[in-house]
């Protein structure tokens, strides 16, 4: 009987129909685990805690509730919206999705700080980015070469007047430039008298008048109290900068050596002809 039964087709039919049923309800039940959405006591005090920032006090439960719905709300359209597929060909999205995964790199490198050694031989292969710049300690007289011709003259007069002893009253043009800077850098200077003005002041000799000297306003005579050259830096003053620099680049070497990585699982194909030629990508 049992022979007759198994040849039966009737029996064949139903043994099918309990397979499919019994996959039917096993996907049904990863469905129902995949739709479910768990709202923890760590996401809930989570979303206290923003509130508690922003509003400087707890929420009230009422409030407390709200922000629960208001989070399972963006849970339950944010997972729609990816049944939809609507996150594909969305470049802001790619974008938002390419920063995240860059700053997963920034975060790890971040977190860590190189050794002492390690920093300090970063520091000696890049000597050159930390060079202290120049410094200026100067007085100036200022004369008006652009309004009169006679600025020269009247500067070179007066350079030797102050060098025989004169009092510096009344010399020169009124202007708003200083009259006196105390260790100011090349940079700084240049900003205000023009650029190429501290490489004159740096052939000055110091401890007298001398000049004029020209800059983006007119003609100046310069006392030069003090010329500190360019020189290196001590490690320790630039200690931060150089653990920034160090961040920084190793971020940058990371990010390439994530991208390499991924990168190297795909297999791209562009379609049609690039060509590279004088610098421009021409398709065809």
């Amino acid at each position: 009987m049992k022979a007759t039964l198994m040849r039966e087709p009737l029996f064949h039919f139903a043994l099918l129909g309990a397979f499919l049923f019994g996959i039917n309800a096993l996907f049904a039940k990863e469905d129902a685990e995949r739709d479910e959405i768990v709202v923890s006591q760590d996401r809930v005090d989570h979303l206290a805690a923003v509130f508690e920032r922003g509003w400087q006090r707890p929420p009230t439960g009422e409030e407390l509730q709200g922000l629960i719905e208001n989070y399972i709300r963006e849970e339950v359209l944010y997972r729609e919206a990816l049944k939809l597929e609507l996150d594909r060909d969305d470049t802001v999205i790619r974008r938002r999705l390419r920063m995240k995964m860059e700053f997963l790199a920034k975060d790890l490198i971040d977190a860590v700080e190189p050794g002492e050694k390690a920093l300090k031989s970063y520091f000696a292969n890049k000597a050159q980015d930390y060079l202290r710049p120049a410094q200026f300690s100067f007085r100036q007289f200022y004369f008006d070469s652009q309004v009169r011709q006679s600025a020269a003259d009247d500067a070179r007069a007066a350079l030797a007047a102050l060098n025989g002893g004169a009092p510096a009253d009344d010399v020169g043009d009124s202007n708003l430039l200083p009259q006196r800077l105390s260790q100011e850098s090349a940079g700084r200077v240049d900003r205000l008298f023009g650029a190429g003005f501290a490489a004159q002041l740096s052939e000055l000799p110091q401890g007298r008048w001398a000049g004029p000297v020209e800059s983006a306003y007119g003609l100046h005579l310069v006392f030069v109290e003090t010329y500190e050259p360019q020189r290196p830096a001590d490690f320790a003053a630039v200690r931060p900068q150089v653990l920034r620099d160090w961040q920084a680049e190793e971020k940058k070497r990371i990010l390439q050596t994530q991208y390499d990585t991924y990168r190297s699982a795909y297999k791209v194909r562009i379609e049609g002809e690039a060509r590279i030629s004088t610098g421009e990508v021409a398709l065809k």
